[in-house]
């Protein structure tokens, strides 16, 4: 067994940058993904990895290392850059011409879904929280004398009912995205008149947008064929996208759902002349729990988790999903999908 071989194809494979480093700081050899990563097109061997990697904190560690002249022994450090987040493992070698051995692996997007996970159980806790203590609250006032005055008690009991139902509500869509996010749920991929479908939903939001005195319509531009999809999935898009369409366009606006055949793609259009997104809200917009405004989203009813639902099940058939926006003067929610033929 060629043990040379061996290390060298294992090391070439790595999905981490390793380097060899001298006393100096010269870069004795680079594998190919510390070349592709972060330094391409460029003569790597004998140059000094400062100057080389545009990460001052990074470039800093490994001269610390280098400063404490270790011959052995390792260590490992993490690194916060800006929005990026290393993590170097430092080998020291002795009597050899090589002095450090370098393993650098970017972990930003193991951090980023490390803070995902820490603001969901806040979020959820948040959540539960609040209408938890407001049915206990009330349940206690009734019990400590409330029974008799039954105006309280009507008024104290539909309060409890709301809170209850936006708790029901709220655990209902958190089971949905969770088997969505396991892929535990099914999609169905049979063909679909997806505008028969979403004429069907948009129909039965009519009464709920005259309420509040915004039009509400839907229009076919040309010829648009069936989908591939899964019909009680794509309701859940349509009924998301047009309750919240509806919920934050103010009185006297619009709410146009366009469905057309473009580019090879089924596209449709949910558009509002609501309250817009801020431009700094708009990379966030599908995250579970995001709201832009956060006091107006709960009185409301909105879980926050309805455009997270949306965009695990568009992907999960296989689309794609995003949003354009103007503060002040509307959104326009988009989504496309593969034709059945």
């Amino acid at each position: 067994m060629d043990e040379i071989a061996i290390l060298k194809a294992i090391v070439r494979e790595m999905q981490k940058g390793v380097l060899v480093l001298d006393k100096d700081g010269t870069i004795l050899y680079a594998n190919p993904f510390f070349m592709r990563n972060y330094a391409p097109h460029v003569e790597v061997r004998g140059s000094s990895i400062d100057g080389l990697v545009d990460s001052v904190p990074l470039v800093g560690a490994i001269a610390e290392v280098l400063k404490k002249r270790k011959t052995t022994g390792t260590e490992s450090i993490e690194i916060n850059d800006r929005d990026r987040f290393f993590k170097i493992r430092t080998v020291g070698l002795q009597d050899t011409e090589s002095n450090l051995i370098v393993f650098i692996e970017d972990i930003t997007e193991e951090k980023r879904v490390e803070a995902i996970k820490k603001d969901f159980v806040a979020n959820v806790s948040h959540e539960l929280r609040t209408p938890l203590a407001s049915i206990k609250g009330y349940a206690e006032t009734l019990l400590d004398g409330g029974l008799e005055d039954r105006d309280k008690l009507k008024e104290f009991l539909r309060i409890i009912d709301k809170h209850a139902t936006r708790m029901s509500r709220l655990i209902e869509d958190l089971l949905i995205l969770s088997r969505l996010e396991s892929h535990d749920v099914p999609m169905e991929q049979e063909p679909i008149d997806i505008y028969k479908l979403i004429a069907s939903i948009t129909e039965g939001f009519k009464k709920h947008a005259q309420d509040k005195g915004i039009t509400l319509s839907i229009k076919k531009n040309g010829r648009v064929p069936d989908v591939l999809g899964d019909r009680v999935r794509l309701e859940q898009v349509m009924v998301n996208l047009l309750d919240n369409a509806i919920k934050y366009t103010p009185q006297g606006g619009k709410v146009d759902v366009i469905v057309r055949y473009q580019d090879g793609e089924v596209r449709v259009d949910v558009k509002d002349t609501g309250i817009g997104i801020p431009p700094e809200d708009m990379p966030r917009i599908f995250e579970r729990f995001y709201r832009v405004d956060k006091a107006r989203s709960r009185e409301l009813g909105g879980t926050g988790l309805g455009l997270a639902i949306v965009k695990h099940i568009v992907q999960g058939l296989n689309g794609k999903v995003w949003v354009e926006s103007v503060p002040s003067k509307g959104s326009t929610f988009s989504f496309t999908l593969k034709p059945a033929r």
